[in-house]
């Protein structure tokens, strides 16, 4: 669990931003825990972004890194790692024999249902501990903001 944060301008509320860094990270130490615990000790919840941009079909390579918002440079370590480890397989592309596709082997199917099931239950957590209208309104609230609310123009 991440440590619990300390206002150190009693003055004011904690900045936004910090609170939502938190919250994440808490709920990446409960996905990095719930995935060791199914058998998967050698993932992060750092590796979830990738195996939810994969579609069943499978995904190019530099649309996978598009879609995470990486380079296909720096996707290329994780990619490695999730394949030597058989979650993932790289091959080329039928369409276009330049690119390369990246497809969920059936372990890496078990990530994802393993990772959906500590998500759904962190979620089921939230909506026990401050109720499901309070969750479903954060739900929109976040929405908003990282579809650009509170942005100013540039």
């Amino acid at each position: 669990m991440v440590k619990s944060l300390t206002n150190l301008r009693q003055d004011r509320p904690l900045p936004l931003g910090n609170l939502l860094n938190a919250a994440a990270r808490t709920l990446a130490a409960e996905l990095d825990a719930g995935l060791a615990a199914a058998g998967f000790s050698d993932l992060r919840a750092a590796h979830a972004p990738i195996f939810q941009a994969i579609d069943p079909g499978g995904t190019r390579l530099a649309d996978l890194a598009a879609r995470i918002g990486v380079t296909k440079q720096a996707m290329s370590e994780p990619i490695r790692h999730l394949e030597t480890q058989a979650y993932i397989e790289v091959m080329p592309d039928p369409v276009d024999k330049r690119a390369r596709l990246v497809r969920l082997t059936p372990k890496g199917e078990s990530v994802v249902t393993a990772g959906m099931e500590v998500v759904n239950r962190f979620d089921a957590q939230l909506d026990s501990a401050i109720g499901a209208a309070e969750v479903a309104r954060m739900r929109q609230v976040l929405t908003k903001i990282i579809n650009g609310a509170g942005r100013t123009p540039h």
